[in-house]
């Protein structure tokens, strides 16, 4: 079973999960003042304690959004009453906060009801598994760091009932492929910005400026920063073309691709030591959800 394989099973099942908490957790935030994102950074919050947040702490694993953008955002929690301002830029769950996000993890993980298809034992013997796997990914020596996957870990909880363990395991798993990517590619001395314009360009979603800016756009930049990106892109031999005809260089897909490449090599090297007996049935489980 090729890791490639294990994974795309591993983040379908997550999907699937998803999209049975969603409906509950969707209805807890349309009932409060903030955006699923506020609360995503609510939630963050809480996984930096005892630290404060700050933007800088937000970035560490989100290069590609504005220091500004996270600010705001923190902002407005703290003006719903979720957040306290402790300093300049800094910020901690007031107690109404924690509650809240205590509350929201706990409706999102008891709407997560197990396919009728898979008893207890099953999803419990997959449970293991995974944590096998993240506990791999916490020992393994850098690269990457494993900043994100520890802030993750945080959340996880009880083994049982199952479900809920699982869903937090991959995302913990997410998290180290965020590590392992940001690893891969910030020794380069790109900006995050360049980056994220070139990997865009790169797969083919976007061929104009103006498509560079309007996929973009949530990310809380002005338009200067992005034609200093393709400036940078350019000027690394990574782009051509004009503003309304973008085009990358075999310098560029070289690059982006060597990018991809110690991505997935960071990423799955903790994944060696799963036997192949552990990847088929980790591989059954996940085919039935």
């Amino acid at each position: 079973m090729e890791n490639v394989i294990l994974w795309d099973l591993m983040r379908n099942a997550w999907s699937r999960i998803e999209a049975r908490y969603k409906p509950a957790l969707n209805q807890m935030v349309s009932r409060s003042k903030l955006t699923i994102r506020e609360w995503m950074l609510l939630i963050a919050t809480l996984t930096f304690e005892p630290e404060d947040t700050t933007p800088s702490h937000l970035m560490v694993r989100g290069p590609y959004t504005s220091s500004d953008k996270y600010l705001a955002g923190l902002e407005k929690a703290a003006g719903a009453g979720y957040l306290v301002r402790v300093g300049d830029g800094r910020y901690r769950l007031s107690e109404e906060g924690k509650k809240a996000v205590q509350e929201l993890i706990r409706v999102a993980r008891e709407a997560m009801t197990p396919p009728g298809n898979l008893t207890h034992q099953e999803l419990s013997e997959l449970a293991e598994q995974l944590n096998k796997l993240v506990n791999n990914c916490l020992e393994a020596p850098p690269p990457p760091d494993s900043w994100s996957i520890t802030l993750s870990h945080k959340l996880m909880p009880p083994m049982d009932p199952p479900l809920p363990f699982i869903e937090q395991s991959i995302s913990c798993l997410k998290a180290y492929r965020d590590d392992a990517h940001l690893a891969s590619w910030c020794s380069s001395g790109l900006s995050a910005s360049a980056m994220e314009s070139l990997t865009l360009i790169w797969r083919g979603q976007v061929y104009t400026f103006q498509e560079l800016l309007a996929k973009l756009y949530f990310r809380g930049h002005p338009d200067v920063v992005y034609l200093d990106a393709i400036a940078e892109l350019r000027a690394n031999g990574y782009l051509t073309g004009s503003r309304n005809n973008i085009k990358i260089t075999s310098e560029g897909i070289k690059f982006r691709d060597q990018v991809e490449q110690k991505t997935e090599e960071y990423f799955f090297r903790p994944w060696d030591r799963l036997s192949e007996s552990e990847r088929r049935q980790i591989a059954g489980i996940l085919e039935q959800i």
